[in-house]
């Protein structure tokens, strides 16, 4: 049988300022693409047609492989709670994805704050006291999405919406819910 072993150490390892750094540098990120964002997605529309609109679900069903399969055959999992809050979460974003995304650009919502909410654990995991450490994640992520939510308020050709704020924040719960009963985290006590 053939097995592989990758090794993350260096991700355990890194400075808590380059944790908090990487979470500065990913949500800049995003901000400084919120006034080309339109632009974009035409351009985009444009090269590759309808089919981008279901960029997010392939995103979503690539992941969801991943860390399926991450639990069955590296972690080897016997816990069927495991598997029951994995399908779960997995059919709320995908309810998420379908009934709150209608178009390409709103289905990266999740994505784009789901992997901000898990940067976020990840810096603040080794500061916070663990029975803070979830609430603290969501927060920040909240309040990030309210700042690019103001953002999209002040450019031209776009606007302060609140269910994208909605959207995001759902997407965050989604992401701590996943971190907090799927991968189960060794949080440091402090």
């Amino acid at each position: 049988m053939l097995t592989y072993h990758i090794d993350y150490s260096f991700i355990r390892k890194m400075s808590q300022k380059w944790r908090w750094g990487i979470v500065a540098i990913y949500t800049v990120a995003i901000y400084i693409f919120l006034p080309y964002g339109p632009g974009f997605w035409k351009y985009v529309l444009r090269q590759w047609g309808d089919s981008i609109n279901y960029l997010g679900w392939f995103f979503i069903l690539v992941l969801g492989t991943y860390f399926l399969l991450h639990l069955i055959f590296q972690r080897n999992e016997k816990d069927p709670f495991i598997y029951l809050a994995f399908f779960l979460i997995s059919l709320t974003c995908i309810a998420i994805l379908k009934y709150m995304c209608s178009t390409g650009p709103e289905r990266m919502h999740p994505f784009m704050y789901g992997v901000l909410c898990c940067l976020i654990f990840w810096a603040f995991k080794n500061d916070a006291k663990k029975s803070r450490v979830y609430p603290y994640t969501l927060l920040l992520a909240f309040l990030l999405s309210i700042i690019d939510e103001m953002i999209q308020g002040l450019l031209p050709m776009r606007v302060f919406d609140t269910k994208d704020i909605l959207m995001n924040w759902l997407s965050a719960v989604m992401a701590v819910l996943f971190i907090a009963f799927v991968l189960k985290p060794d949080i440091h006590v402090k």
